[in-house]
């Protein structure tokens, strides 16, 4: 009877540490998802911001070249 209660037990355990490197597993995926997921949002927004830089640079740029050719024409 002690046996089988250590069995059980033996069996417990390794069901346990299978489980636990199940969720090891799916916790390393849901890690490399995340860093996935936060690599992708930095690399947009740092695309959006250099876009909206230079869209305000040719924007500035085309300004001042009206302006200058107002000035001068006047």
């Amino acid at each position: 009877m002690m046996s089988a209660g250590r069995g059980l037990d033996q069996y417990s355990g390794s069901s346990h540490y299978r489980l636990h490197g199940q969720q090891v597993l799916v916790y390393q995926v849901v890690v490399v998802v995340v860093v996935v997921v936060v690599v992708v949002v930095v690399v947009v927004v740092v695309v959006v911001v250099v876009v909206v830089v230079v869209v305000v640079v040719v924007v500035v740029v085309v300004v001042v070249v009206v302006v200058v050719v107002v000035v001068v024409v006047d």
